[in-house]
């Protein structure tokens, strides 16, 4: 009898937990932004949660523990994609899952996104839900197999409407904001980490063929990707800043500038970077596309330094922070960089702010540049105007003041770096951008407008160049851009 009393109870508990880690999560879910519309998705939503439930029911044998991590676990992940959504008009997305350990590395890009009363719950929050697994925790061998039951029946519902129908019908091409709305986070999260590890690579790219042996050399080409750099007087509207002199000035000088329609807002420099390194389109890209570095060892062969190995003996990737980040590390030279200049040949410099200067990256090129011995394809990556801009670094009364000082900053190192490659003796050309805009809460929010200024300057020897023209181009398009320059050079 009173075995039979506990039966019920458990069975009650375990029922309880279950339909409350069920109906907690989708209320939660509600709350996502963008808005969801409609009820659509939640199959699938329901199938994820009680995937996790079952893990932690198997592992803990506690019903409450199982439902308390759960839904706290989800409802973190609505809590970073809706401050995510705020900050960079983006929600979350899988890619971003597989970048969580440079949180634990650079806190700092990340906590000044997080509103101060998240920080001094998270500890406490943490803390609890501690003490929950270590008190509600059980050792009684029914519960765990009762998660160990839930667990795979969960996963076989799902592979089996992963196989006969999702596969075929659901989230066929990236829409994020879209699937959001209509399918809810974790459906996203889950179909489009599916995708992405289903899309193949491509054919291989070939490389460009060695110039004649009674052509000119190919040019000294150097490409800055400019951290954070924006026009200043479209930046905020309402609120005038100063403009950048050098660009201004150097427009007529140059063969081709305008508007870099880069898809990330104030972050993804990876995917600009990328863009612009191997050529190849978002649409081409697909479900990669939301951050190409992961898949890019694949395509290495699309690499602009692997493509004009036969004209660049020498090819310099130039960034002056830790090289880890994004694994770059591994990839530049897999993209056929033959030489990586981190932080460590910047350790004796000047910082401005938080990051090694802009004039220090100058200073460095210059001197390169003027001791080498034949054209090199240099590839640059700045960091003096990373964020977060806070209140008082350089001494700025706030965030964008502070962000404004450091773009004119970069404003003066596409200037030196004009006077280093018209005295450097070859010929030369240069390529200017910015990765994305700033985020800078109150001032510059996430809009449909995302688009740096590039400039490309051209220094040849011999011959002339047609007038300035205007442009809107992807980043993509500058890779293609770069390669026809080259080939008509």
């Amino acid at each position: 009898m009173i075995y039979l009393f506990f039966c019920v109870v458990s069975v009650k508990n375990f029922l309880f937990s279950l339909c409350c880690t069920v109906v907690f999560s989708i209320l939660f879910d509600r709350f996502i932004r963008p808005d969801r519309s409609g009820w659509r998705g939640y199959t699938l939503h329901t199938l994820s949660i009680l995937i996790f439930y079952g893990a932690t029911l198997a592992l803990t044998g506690g019903f409450w523990v199982a439902c308390i991590l759960t839904d706290a676990l989800f409802l973190a992940l609505v809590i970073a994609s809706n401050i995510k959504f705020r900050v960079l008009g983006e929600p979350l997305v899988f890619s971003d899952l597989a970048v969580a350990a440079s949180f634990l590395r650079y806190p700092r890009f990340y906590l000044a996104a997080i509103p101060t009363f998240l920080k001094i719950i998270l500890i406490p929050a943490a803390l609890l839900v501690f003490g929950c697994v270590i008190t509600f925790s059980s050792t009684a061998p029914t519960t765990h197999f009762a998660g160990l039951l839930i667990l795979l029946i969960s996963l076989l519902s799902l592979s089996a409407g992963w196989k006969f129908y999702w596969r075929s019908n659901v989230m066929l091409r990236p829409g994020l904001e879209a699937d959001i709305v209509r399918y809810g986070l974790l459906p996203v999260l889950l179909i489009y980490t599916l995708r992405w590890r289903a899309t193949p690579s491509p054919a291989p790219a070939q490389p460009l063929p060695a110039r004649e042996p009674d052509t000119d050399p190919a040019p000294f080409l150097v490409i800055v990707q400019c951290e954070s750099f924006a026009d200043p007087t479209d930046l905020v509207p309402n609120h005038p800043l100063a403009p950048l002199h050098n660009f201004e000035r150097l427009k007529k000088n140059s063969d081709r500038y305008g508007a870099l329609s880069v898809s990330g807002f104030g972050a993804y420099t990876m995917r600009t970077e990328y863009a612009v390194l191997c050529g190849r389109s978002e649409e081409e890209l697909g479900f990669r596309a939301f951050d190409p570095f992961l898949t890019v060892q694949d395509e290495h062969t699309f690499g602009l330094p692997n493509r004009l190995a036969a004209l660049y003996k020498k090819r310099l990737f130039v960034h002056p922070h830790d090289l880890r980040f994004y694994g770059r590390d591994r990839l530049m030279p897999a993209l056929g960089f033959t030489t990586l200049v981190g932080p460590d040949d910047f350790a004796d410099v000047e910082t401005v702010g938080p990051y090694i200067s802009d004039k220090a990256i100058g200073d460095y090129l210059h001197d390169h540049i003027m001791a080498a011995k034949e054209p090199e394809l240099i590839y640059v990556v700045t960091m003096e105007n990373h964020g977060p801009w806070d209140a008082g670094r350089l001494d700025a009364p706030d965030a964008l003041k502070a962000w404004e000082r450091h773009v004119q900053n970069s404003d003066a190192l596409l200037g030196s770096l004009d006077s280093t490659l018209r005295d450097c003796g070859y010929p030369a050309h240069l390529i200017f951008f910015g990765d994305h805009r700033p985020s800078i809460p109150g001032y510059s929010t996430p809009s449909k407008i995302r688009s740096t200024p590039f400039i490309s300057l051209p220094y040849y020897i011999h011959g002339t160049k047609d007038f300035s023209s205007i442009s809107q181009i992807t980043p993509s398009e500058l890779h293609r851009l770069i390669l026809a320059l080259l080939w008509q050079n």
